[in-house]
């Protein structure tokens, strides 16, 4: 994962082995490795954030049954458990972390029964000593849910609140809690027909304390993982999907509103074929842009004067890229079958007029090959692949020579039907210009 310091220094977070690695751009070209606390095998981190002090990363076990925080001291590394010594049957749900104007840690995590199906929502504070003090949002197994609930803290004007998602019995629900008095109450931000939330909930506020949320969920019955985006404003709130099947893994919020980082996948099944292989296609969309990057994006921040920072996996490991004036690369790709047994490929790359582009031939379940370089001309490319292998997919990829950033076009199988009324279901990997 992906955060920034107060300077805008990039920190990355991942586990190696058994040990939590924290990354640092020192200078340009370098980054300072830490070993920052050891961890059990095959945990994951969870949630990332930089406070005053230094990095704070959560880490929980791929049981699901140990939370740990790790921060940095004046003094080194702390490692505080969380949640651990549960019940059999019991394991955690995704957790979410968040630093108080002080600096201190939040946490936010669910319990969660797998053969009741009930739940139970903390909210944990960690004073500047390490003490965790926890406390109840929820209780009698409520909600129930089918999957353990991801759950997420987020200031709003001063005060904590929790954001969860559940589903249960058709239904996936998304709560907004707020400490009411003695108690907390429930808002919904959203609800509807579908099965349950897959991965994380993220949210984030802003200075007036609108809250956005956004994650992924499962609607088996449309054959769709959508990623929703959810607003409230005061007491009223709207939710949205933004892409019709992909898995929720940043939300950054610039000035210009939130923006969402997302992989979308295309798999076997859209051939008519069995298998669970998959070929991703990073995506970095708001309510008006949709841009697409090479690999698997593992974190999105928002700095200043418009600049972005990413964080892609990619074949060959973990790469940090900086646009300093937004993501703002428009890129598309077509396909054309010719008489002769070759494929025409061709595209555009919005406001580029010279420069490459390499074309893919992506096979699921191997490695892809490089079907050659075409050349830019007015902002357009193309190129004839005279040995395609069925099936098959394309992608064109444009590396920006600035930031490095590779901007790219994945072309989808056309999908025989469209579950989402405003979304034309094109799936032709084309982006629009982000526009910084």
């Amino acid at each position: 994962m992906l955060a920034l310091g107060s300077s805008g220094a990039p920190n990355v977070a991942y586990v190696r082995g058994t040990k939590l690695m924290v990354a640092t751009r020192a200078s340009k070209g370098k980054w300072r490795r830490t070993a920052a606390a050891a961890v059990p095998s095959g945990s994951e981190v969870m949630a990332f954030r930089v406070a005053g002090s230094g990095p704070v990363a959560l880490v929980q076990s791929a049981d699901d049954k140990r939370l740990f925080l790790v921060r940095k001291r004046s003094g080194g590394w702390q490692k505080i458990q969380i949640a651990g010594g549960l019940p059999g049957s019991v394991q955690l749900g995704w957790p979410g972390l968040a630093l108080a104007g002080s600096g201190l840690p939040v946490v936010a995590y669910a319990r969660w029964n797998r053969v009741t199906w009930n739940s139970q929502l903390l909210l944990v504070r960690i004073d500047a000593r390490g003490r965790a003090r926890s406390e109840r949002v929820t209780a009698e197994g409520f909600p129930q849910s089918e999957v353990p609930p991801p759950a997420a803290p987020v200031f709003s004007k001063g005060r904590v609140h929790v954001i969860e998602s559940y589903g249960y019995q058709t239904v996936v629900g998304t709560i907004e809690w707020y400490p009411d008095k003695k108690t907390w109450t429930g808002l919904f931000i959203d609800a509807g027909r579908g099965d349950f939330p897959i991965g994380p909930v993220l949210a984030a506020h802003n200075a007036a304390g609108t809250v956005y949320a956004a994650w992924t969920e499962s609607i088996v019955g449309f054959d769709a993982t959508p990623v929703t985006l959810a607003v409230r404003a005061a007491e009223a709130a709207r939710s949205e999907f933004v892409l019709n099947r992909a898995l929720t893994t940043a939300l950054a919020l610039p000035s210009s509103g939130p923006e969402i980082a997302a992989n979308e996948w295309v798999g076997e099944g859209d051939f008519g074929l069995t298998g669970d292989h998959r070929v991703w296609a990073g995506a970095v969309v708001s309510r008006t842009t949709h841009v697409e990057l090479d690999g698997w994006i593992a974190g999105l921040a928002a700095g200043g004067k418009s600049s972005r920072d990413v964080l892609l996996e990619r074949p060959n490991g973990l790469a940090w890229f900086r646009a300093r004036s937004g993501l703002t690369k428009h890129v598309t790709i077509h396909a054309t079958p010719r008489g002769d047994g070759g494929v025409a490929v061709s595209g555009e790359v919005g406001g580029v007029n010279g420069g490459r582009v390499t074309v893919y031939r992506e096979r699921l379940g191997s490695t892809r090959r490089a079907v050659g370089q075409a050349t830019i001309r007015n902002g357009s490319f193309s190129l004839v692949d005279r040995s395609p292998a069925q099936p098959l997919l394309y992608r064109v990829v444009y590396t920006d020579p600035t930031s490095g950033i590779p901007y790219a076009a994945l072309l989808r199988p056309k999908p025989d039907t469209n579950p989402f009324p405003g979304d034309d279901g094109d799936g032709g990997g084309d982006g629009e210009d982000d526009g910084g």
